[in-house]
């Protein structure tokens, strides 16, 4: 029987002024992502409210595991102005992708919930695992 995990990343930036979200309906649809950083401790997982990215690496891990209920998309970085006294070398950031979670919690390996959260599959947290993911809450769903 599959497990599922309610998943807490961090939260390293906001949406940047690039983004294009319509706010007006629910759930939110998001059409472009710029992702301003303003800290990062170095998870492959991290997440500003409603959108999820993954490092490259993981990006590419994601894409080969077979997991269900995702795409990835291009997303835009840049450094938020509160990160300029916190990050001394933005340009060492590895590539971001834009995880769009695509799928139905409780149903596909990648899906969220009512609430707008990630939620996994213990086969999908299994290869977010192979990375990094240090500052994410992992949460067992009933």
């Amino acid at each position: 029987m599959t497990r599922y995990y309610r998943l807490e990343p961090e939260v390293p930036g906001q949406l940047g002024p690039g983004s294009d979200v319509d706010r007006t309906v629910v759930p939110w649809v998001v059409r472009r992502v710029e992702f301003a950083f303003h800290d990062w401790l170095g998870d492959d997982l991290v997440t500003s409210d409603p959108v999820f990215l993954v490092t490259e690496t993981m990006a590419r891990r994601i894409a080969e595991s077979g997991s269900t209920g995702f795409e990835l998309r291009a997303a835009a970085t840049t450094l938020a102005p509160e990160g300029v006294d916190m990050i001394e070398d933005f340009g060492s950031y590895p590539v971001f992708s834009w995880l769009d979670v695509t799928g139905r919690a409780g149903v596909d390996d990648f899906g969220l919930d009512g609430e707008g959260a990630l939620v996994v599959s213990d086969s999908a947290l299994a290869v977010l695992e192979t990375g990094r993911l240090d500052q994410c809450d992992k949460i067992p769903r009933e």
